[in-house]
């Protein structure tokens, strides 16, 4: 079944293997990319290729959970009675203090339907202007730039130019790491001659693949683009007649570019001028045909804002807009935030890109929900997130309906959240797993559903629409986003305005609300039509194309949604961040993602695969600054600021500027004390977009002692297992693992039937419902139980000793490299299996095969977990394969590797490795993720990079952090006694939640 995946904005198409179980409930088996998707062509990152993984996922919240004390543990409670509770309260509170006493903080990963009927249950029959989004923290400066500069929020392109461009420029975006298939996209764009610029503080996966890499001081972005664009225009590099024709403001910039000359803009960044001139060559030569990409590290910033309208002059000024290979493109970080967005659910917002500030505005959306006129308030709205959860701590907002998102996790400076979500009389929090960080403080939780077991609207950062479909059975009484919504609407007393019986008749009402004057469309879009294939707005007509890649040309006119039909230029100075370092606090703390996690691990904490490869937290810090702090590599670290603390591992690495740091947010409470590095971050906002600056805070870096641990004198064993026999290898006991209900029947049957089954040691088939690390331990337990007396198989004559060594940048290699030794040793070879970062040249036997076992991302480029040969990497020393096949001994290469795509087949070819002293030498690079047309064979006659240093976790150094029990201080907590445990439990992951 298609459907579309569940993280990043990129909206990648995924194929569903659903199966239904004997009970006639279906589940889902595997996922896949779908090659007919516009967005992925059936490639996938290692998130999106784990679905399957995420859903089986324990934990599932199947009924509600209501305290009536706050003190109390919550109890379940039938949904209809939680239902009829929230919308009781909500009711209560509205008519004893005002609409604004209640609000609605909702989620980038809610449907299309969903967001909707939140917006319209607030600002149409709750009348509150108290309704945010998580997209506050990610999108909302370049939504609020987008519309000063253009008229209207969202990109004037589409995925399709990422082709046709001759220059990127990438700034403030990993795209390598949080947007891998776009990335996969322009790299292909890249080696075909294009040249990519990235700016970034930090040297990242993306800016290893730039022609000219700007490393500049945090914050100092603004300055840069105006330096360049002083640059193009001192050499003669901008439209002059498209700028007459189609903008308005050009006259007041040169003026003010002369304050950017290379030398003050080289003091600013920190930047040398000769690599500014050459940015601005490199965007010059490209004339009409360059993009620009950029996330958060242009959104996060007290200035987010005017870092867009920066950007936009620049395209504005050379004509690279709304025109084939061209355009400012900004990457949504949510699969449905840009369909939020046009929903209008944070700020002034109305669907079809409508704002409550607007008379005519106000009344056709009164007209389409039948509404007095009147009824929607016109005296704007809030200011943001972060204001919002202020306003619930000093009393002010009595009550707060979260859904499908984690604030105490992810909004900056947390501690006003967990103040507000305290001080508030009743927080109702909607989602499908029981334990997070948000739930915890919820006096009634609503079980949701996964999107993939319900039916909905996704749109991605092109303005593609794409069908969620119904592939699974939601648990117990789970339900639908939009369908609790608007049941707790009815209940409120506003049936005629919720009365739906389906999704499909939500989007049927969303489709009236076309915007002629934006160019918001949807018209020409029904469910029919997405069920059989994507479709891209602004869409008229249903008999009209799927793809309508440019915005504002109509009739070959180019006209933008501004009074005056133009584009508007913005002089737009370089301010400082709102808190620079000091005396106290010396270091700059920069925050954002690894390439395996996603969010506040609601989802992707739950795959054993994906934790494998970023397995815990981590602060980077310059070797400099290591130093002179007395920090090694694994050290824990305090970062402190003026709001709060964090305790993180050490990676000792120059990726950072010195003073800087650098740490990911995914890690919180339920994972150990003192994680979470939004307790340190600035929720100091943007006064345009009121998006948090969580890029740039000062922080002091100490080295903290780590404690002695007594071991008690008679440690406490867990019933359920014998330790004896374990203990001789140096194990520790440990629980057996929480399995899926699927796995658990399947495992009932299994046992069922030994009794009557052939003799020898059961096994699991290959293709039972379990996950691997799930299979294993069930297996493990089968073969410590059965296998008593089956002799060793001898070995065959002839069996060769074989060494396999494997890398991993997507977790398939470890798999499949222990799959084939397992195979290679029950054939009668004398096997070993080695990763890369644990192999000693010197200890190999020179008398072995070698197979060397790799996946990657298809960008001839070496594995995650795999340096470069002869050089330093953080904990992790190149062991002598200098020399055997890597580019610095070309004369030692191998002749014939061999590597599949995903579902391609194996091949085998031998090759001698000169200058290592094997003789037989096998390789299988395994492309996990090929261009499109998934599972293409690809070969190589030389390593295209060198040869790899394996398995090492970096940049996630040390163990996996586990859950905490419960009772344990969380990390910037500032709950008394009795809401201890809301900080603590265990792991929890949500689909489509964060």
């Amino acid at each position: 079944m298609r459907t579309v995946c569940s993280y990043c904005g990129v909206g990648c198409g995924l194929v569903l293997d659903v199966a239904v179980g004997p009970d006639g409930r279906r589940t889902v088996l595997k996922a896949a990319g779908d090659k007919a998707h516009p967005a992925n062509a059936g490639r996938l990152c290692t998130k999106g290729a784990t679905t399957a993984e995420m859903l089986a996922a324990p934990g599932r919240l199947t009924t509600a959970l209501v305290r009536d004390d706050r003190g109390e543990e919550p109890v379940p409670a039938p949904v209809g009675d939680a239902i009829a509770e929230t919308a009781r309260r909500l009711r209560e509170i509205v008519d004893a203090h005002g609409p604004d006493a209640v609000a609605f903080y909702v989620s980038g990963q809610m449907s299309l339907e969903a967001q909707y009927l939140a917006n319209k249950l607030a600002k149409g029959f709750v009348r509150t202007n108290q309704i945010e989004s998580n997209s506050r923290l990610c999108m909302a400066s370049a939504g609020t730039g987008y519309k000063l500069s253009l008229g209207a929020d969202g990109p004037p392109g589409s995925y399709e130019d990422f082709d046709r461009a001759d220059a990127f420029l990438v700034i403030g975006s990993n795209m390598a790491d949080c947007h891998p298939i776009l990335f996969l996209r322009m790299m292909e764009r890249v080696k075909a001659g294009a040249k990519l610029i990235v700016v970034d503080p930090r040297r990242t996966a993306t800016a290893a693949k730039a022609d000219l890499f700007l490393q500049v001081r945090p914050g100092t972005d603004l300055a840069l683009l105006n330096g360049l664009l002083h640059l193009l225009h001192e050499g003669g590099h901008t439209d002059p007649e498209f700028v007459a024709a189609h903008t308005e403001g050009w006259e007041d910039l040169p003026g003010f570019l002369a304050d950017y000359a290379p030398a003050a803009v080289a003091e600013i960044t920190g930047l040398a001028e000769d690599d500014l001139r050459e940015a601005a060559r490199l965007i010059g030569a490209a004339g009409k045909r360059w993009m620009s990409c950029w996330t958060m590290g242009l959104n996060q910033s007290t200035h987010g804002t005017w870092n867009t309208n920066a950007l936009v002059n620049l395209h504005l000024a050379t004509g690279a807009i709304c025109r084939p290979g061209a355009g400012p493109f900004s990457l949504t970080g949510q699969p449905n935030a840009m369909g939020g967005r046009e929903m209008g659910y944070m700020g002034p917002g109305l669907p079809g890109q409508r704002s409550v500030l607007v008379a005519e505005e106000r009344a056709f959306v009164e007209e389409r929900w039948e509404l007095p006129p009147g009824t929607l308030r016109a005296d704007g709205a809030g200011q943001g997130t972060v204001e919002m959860f202020r306003r619930m701590a000093d009393g002010e907002i009595k009550a707060c309906w979260i859904i499908c998102t984690n604030p105490v996790a992810s909004v900056a400076n947390r501690r006003t959240v967990i103040e507000g979500l305290e001080a508030a009389e009743f927080v109702v929090a909607q989602d499908v797993f029981t334990d997070t960080e948000t739930n915890a403080y919820a006096d009634v939780v609503l079980p949701g559903a996964m999107w993939t077991e319900a039916e909905g609207v996704f749109v991605n950062s092109e303005r593609n629409l794409t069908l969620t479909r119904q592939a699974a059975d939601p648990p117990g009484e789970a339900m639908a986003d939009w369908r609790i919504i608007a049941e707790v609407a009815c209940a409120m007393g506003y049936e005629k305005g919720f009365s739906y019986d389906s999704a499909e008749q939500v989007f049927e009402e969303i489709r009236r609300f076309w915007n002629p004057k934006t160019g918001w469309d949807l018209r020409g879009v029904s469910y029919e039509r997405l069920r059989q294939t994507p479709v891209q707005w602004p869409a008229a007509r249903e008999d009209g194309p799927e793809r309508n890649p440019v915005r504002y040309v109509g009739d070959g006119v180019l006209r933008f949604p501004t009074a005056s039909g133009r584009a508007v230029f913005f002089a737009r100075p370089h301010l400082p961040a709102a808190e620079m370092p000091d005396d106290d606090y010396p270091f700059v703390l920069n925050t954002g993602r690894v390439q395996h996690q996603w969010h506040t691990l609601t989802k992707t904490g739950k795959v054993a695969k994906l934790n494998k490869l970023n397995s815990g937290p981590f602060v980077e810090v310059h070797p400099r600054d290591a130093d002179a702090l007395g920090v090694a590599e694994g050290d824990l670290v305090e970062v402190a600021s003026r709001r709060g603390r964090a305790v993180l591992p050490a990676v000792v690495t120059d990726r950072v500027r010195p003073g800087c740091a650098f740490a990911p947010f995914h890690w919180n409470d339920l994972f150990g004390e003192y994680l979470s590095i939004n307790a340190v971050t600035s929720d100091a906002v943007d006064p345009l977009s009121f998006q948090p600056e969580f890029k740039v805070c000062a922080v002091s870096l100490a080295k903290v002692a780590t404690p002695v641990r007594e071991e008690p004198a008679a440690a406490l064993t867990p019933t359920a297992l014998t330790p004896g026999a374990a203990d001789p290898f140096g194990l520790e006991p440990s629980p057996p693992p929480a399995l899926s209900a699927q796995e658990r029947q399947y495992l009932t049957g299994f046992l069922a039937g030994l009794g009557s089954g052939a003799p020898g040691v059961p096994v699991l088939p290959p293709d039972a419902p379990f996950s691997p690390e799930h299979a294993l331990w069930v297996n493990g337990v089968l073969a410590g139980m059965y296998s008593r007396t089956a002799p060793a198989a001898p070995h065959r004559q002839g069996g060769r000793e074989v060494v396999v060594l494997w890398a991993s940048q997507t977790g398939n290699a470890e798999e499949f490299a222990a799959a084939t030794a397992e195979r290679l040793t029950s054939t009668g070879h004398r096997t070993t299996l080695v990763g890369m970062d644990e192999a000693d040249i010197g200890t190999l036997a020179r008398t072995a095969d070698l197979l060397f076992i790799t996946s990657t991302f298809g960008t001839a480029t070496r594995p995650t977990t795999a340096p470069a040969s002869g050089t330093r990497s953080p904990g992790n020393e190149p062991r002598g394969w200098t020399g055997c096949g890597s580019p610095s001994s070309p004369s030692a290469t191998p002749r014939t590797t061999t590597s599949a795509g995903t579902g391609g087949a194996w091949t085998r070819g031998s090759t001698s490795w000169a200058g290592c002293g094997w003789p037989r030498v096998r390789t299988a690079n395994r492309t996990t993720t090929p261009p499109p047309g998934r599972g293409s064979t690809r070969c190589s006659r030389r390593w295209a990079a060198p040869p790899p240093r394996y398995r090492s976790r970096r940049p996630s150094p040390g163990p996996s952090r586990r859950p905490r029990p419960r009772g344990s201080s969380a990390t910037g907590c500032s709950a008394g006694p009795a809401r201890a445990r809301r900080c603590g439990g265990s792991p929890s992951t949500r689909a489509g939640r964060t």
